[in-house]
Formats: C-alpha cells, structure tokens, sequence
C-alpha cells in the first residue's frame, strides 16, 4: 500500500533551505564517509569464517549472551539458526556486537584457541575492521547505547538503494512541512522525531547487536507533520493499492492511523525483515504530537496563507475522481460507466485506457460471468496496444502488457501486430519488436509493409552495432521485397 499526498507542487516562494541541507548531509555522507563500509565488514566476515574462528567462539559467544541478561528466548532463536545452517548471519551476529571481543579477552582461559593463524593478533584486526566502519562507530546499537549516535543514524544508510528511497520521501513530504512551520523548527521538529524513532527502536530491541541506520525514522515524522498541518482539511492523495492506481480527497489526519497501522502489521507479520518498523512508528507518532501540541499552544506557527492555497484541479481530475470513488467501493461498473464518459469527453489517452483495462480485469476477477467479462478485457488490451503517440515510458508498459497476454496477439490483426512492433521498435532494446517480426514472418505475412518493417530492424540493430542482425534484417527486407515484386 501507498499512498502520497500530491496537494501541494514545490513552489520556490518558500524555498526548502534545510530540506536541501539535510538531502546534501545524507548524500556527502554516505558517498564520502561511507563508501568502505560494506569492503570492511565483507573483509572481516570472510577471513574470519577462513580461518574457521566461528566453531570455536559459538560456545563463548552463547555464554557471553547469558552473562549479559539475554532473554533465554533470544538465546534459543540463535541456537536454532545455528542448528539450521544460517552460519553467515551468525558470524556477522558476532562480529557486529562489539562488546564481544572485551569479553573473550576477559574470559582467554576458559577456551581452547583455534589452531589457526595468530588468533589473537587476527581477532583483534577483524574486530578492529568492524569499530572502524562508520556504520558501526555512528549507528544506533541497542548493546551499545550513546547519545550522539541518536543525531548521528539518522544521516546513514546500508545502501544506494536505502539512500534514494529515503531521500525521495523526504523529498515529497518534507517541502511542504518546511514552508508550513518555518526552517528552524523543521529542521528541530526533524532531528526530535529521528530521536523518538531511535529510542522507541532501541526499546523492542534492546538486545539485537545490529546498528540502526538511516532517515526513516526522521521521514516518518514529517510525513506525520505534513498530515498534522493540513489537519481536517481535504487534500489530494495518489493510492496505490495492488491494481487500484488514482487520487483521492480526504481529511489529512484521517490518513495518519493508516500509516501506523500499516507498520505495526509489517512488525508483527514480517518478522524476517531487516526494516525498523518500530522507528517509523516513533516518528509517526512523535511528528504527530509534536505537530498538533505546537499548533495548539500556538497556531501562528502554521502559516495558514501557505496552506490555503489549493491546488485546482483541471477538468478531466474532476471527473476521474468520480471514477476513482466508485473504486474505492469496488463499484467496477460504475466506475466504468463513469470512465466511458471520461473518454467520450477527453478522447482515448493512454492513462484512461490502461485504467479501463485494468478495472475490467479486476472485474472479471470478481464475476462468474468469465467469458463475456474475459473477452471484454482483452478488447480493452487491443485498444490500448493499438494506441500510437505514445512516449517511451508508455511503449515499455505497451511492451509489458503484450508480453503478458497470449489471448491479445491470437486476436490482434497481423496489421495492428505489425504496427506495434514498428512502434516498439523506438524502445532500446529489439527484442521484442524482433519476436513479432518472426511471429508474422512464421504466420506466413511476407508482403511489402513486413519488408520495411525488417529494414526498420536492419537499420536498428546497425545503431546498436549488431552487425549480424543487421545483415540478417538487410537480407530478409530485400528477400521480402523481391518476392513481392514476383507475386
């Protein structure tokens, strides 16, 4: 489930100053300061496990977590990873609780040392690795609680991926906030609601080694400012519920117990996952309290000029709202009803055609009337495949639509196949245009628009510099050609 508010547009008469500083810190940060993190630790994982450490701290390592007031429950999931195999995580289990390498100092005499290496000069550089990274020496460690670190996460990340997903929802969220309260108490509001999404995160995993890291905690709380500024007002959301894709209007706050909802299902169900639910939940809920208390103590905080400004919307949102609404109730023929009326009125576009193939699926899903709404869906996939004009985004879901569906290329004319392949003949890779080049040549289609159709391919491939397909397509075009000029 997702679900974005799209209400306000980014407007440079309130310039986001420290959403920008914050956006610039994370990236300087984990480009320059983090870059070595992930060779480090992968150095210090593997030639601990080759110089086989691992079998002769288990032991010590269990009775270190009993010395330290582990729940025996805790103790008993290890053990249970241990006797199914998960040995790698483990060893980073190990590595990673820093704590560890003080106690097997302390305790040298109560274990037999590995034969291999020098242990002590090796455990000690492989420890040394792992202090060394930034991820561990800043990120938020449960065992290991400090306080700067509580500032410090919040501006790390495991990867480029956790990066950008983090910074692009800041990004949506955070401007509008920034503009509503003013820079300083955004940037105070932000770092406090991080702090909240630590300790709450800190609280249900008080005993994981593992460091925390990344903005998400921070970003859950300004997702929770930006609803608690706009209150009980109405404002435009794009969803993305499974197959159902649109906007609604709804009252901001109405939308705040679904985002904390949805974390502390994600907590309790996906108990394998490596997301810090419960510090997102922190920020939610502490971006909320802080929101709302500032606003009550004192509205003039809230530049109520800033958000008042309503986005108009055009004409055909209007009217797609309604279809969207009958959505929202499952009502699929209405919301195609209230869809024919939308084309009828702006003309078959790609979004309103891909919409209407889509509710048409999900109708026939939920009918028992299954050939009639089946046949209907695949018309709906024709007239979207036949579509032209289309830029490239467009051609690539084209393109993924008619690989999906055998029943469209059984009752597409060999014409309208022929003209989607010359369409997608514009997209980087051939592939696919290729296929339906061989499907109407294995049909027996060899008449003179197929020959253009293979020098378009001919001539694509040479821009590719595959010269073997090149002279392939050159030959068939003009194989083509002359049989026609025969026949």
């Amino acid at each position: 489930m997702v679900i974005i508010p799209t209400e306000k547009r980014f407007d440079w008469k309130h310039p986001p100053i420290m959403l920008f500083l914050i956006v610039l810190t994370n990236v300087l940060v984990f480009f320059i300061y983090q870059q070595d993190d992930g060779e480090k630790i992968e150095s210090a994982i593997t030639h601990y496990e080759e110089l086989e450490y691992f079998q002769t701290e288990w032991p010590v390592y269990l009775d270190y977590l009993e010395s330290t007031d582990v729940p025996s429950s805790n103790i008993e999931d290890y053990q249970e990873m241990f006797d199914e195999g998960h040995r790698r995580q483990l060893v980073f289990y190990v590595l990673s609780d820093l704590r560890f390498f003080d106690y097997l100092n302390a305790n040298w005499v109560s274990f037999q040392e590995p034969e291999k290496g020098d242990y002590w000069k090796d455990r000690k550089r492989i420890h040394q690795l792992f202090e060394s990274t930034v991820l561990y020496g800043y990120g938020l460690k449960p065992k290991d609680l400090a306080v700067k670190n509580l500032i410090s996460y919040q501006f790390l990340h495991g990867d480029a991926l956790h990066l950008i997903g983090n910074m692009f929802f800041l990004v949506i969220f955070g401007f509008a906030v920034e503009a509503a309260i003013g820079h300083m108490r955004f940037l105070l509001f932000y770092l406090v609601t991080g702090i909240a999404g630590g300790v709450l995160f800190v609280m249900v995993n008080q005993y994981s080694p593992s460091a925390l890291v990344g903005a998400s905690g921070a970003i859950s709380g300004v997702m929770a400012m930006y609803l608690g500024v706009f209150r009980l007002r109405k404002i435009e959301f794009f969803y993305w519920f499974f197959i159902f894709v649109g906007f609604i209007r709804a009252p901001a706050l109405f939308v705040l117990p679904l985002y904390i909802a949805n974390e502390l299902y994600s907590y309790f169900t996906q108990l394998d996952s490596n997301i810090a639910f419960m510090a997102h939940t922190g920020g939610f809920i502490s971006g909320a309290i802080l929101i709302l208390t500032a606003a009550m103590v004192s509205p003039k905080i809230l530049n109520e000029e800033y958000l008042a400004e309503d986005e108009v919307e055009s004409p055909l949102q209007q009217d797609l709202n309604k279809v969207y609404k009958a959505l929202e109730t499952f009502s699929f023929d209405r919301a195609l009803s209230s869809l024919e009326d939308v084309i009828s009125t702006y003309g078959p576009s790609f979004e309103l055609l891909e919409l209407k193939y889509k509710i048409l699926r999900a109708r026939a899903h939920n009918s028992n009337e299954a050939d009639e709404n089946e046949e209907n869906v695949v018309q709906a996939l024709i007239s979207l495949l036949s579509l032209e004009k289309l830029n490239d985004a467009e051609l690539l879901k084209v393109e993924k639509h008619w690989l999906s569906s055998h029943e469209a290329k059984e009752q597409m004319s060999n014409d309208a196949i022929l003209q989607l392949g010359w369409r997608l003949s514009s997209l980087p890779s051939l592939s696919t245009s290729e296929q339906i080049f061989i499907m109407l040549y294995t049909r027996g289609i060899k008449n003179e628009t197929l020959s253009h159709f293979a020098r378009k391919l001919s001539v694509g491939f040479a821009e590719r510099e595959h010269e073997a397909k090149r002279k392939k397509y050159d030959t068939a075009a003009s194989e083509i050609y002359e049989r026609c000029r025969r026949y």
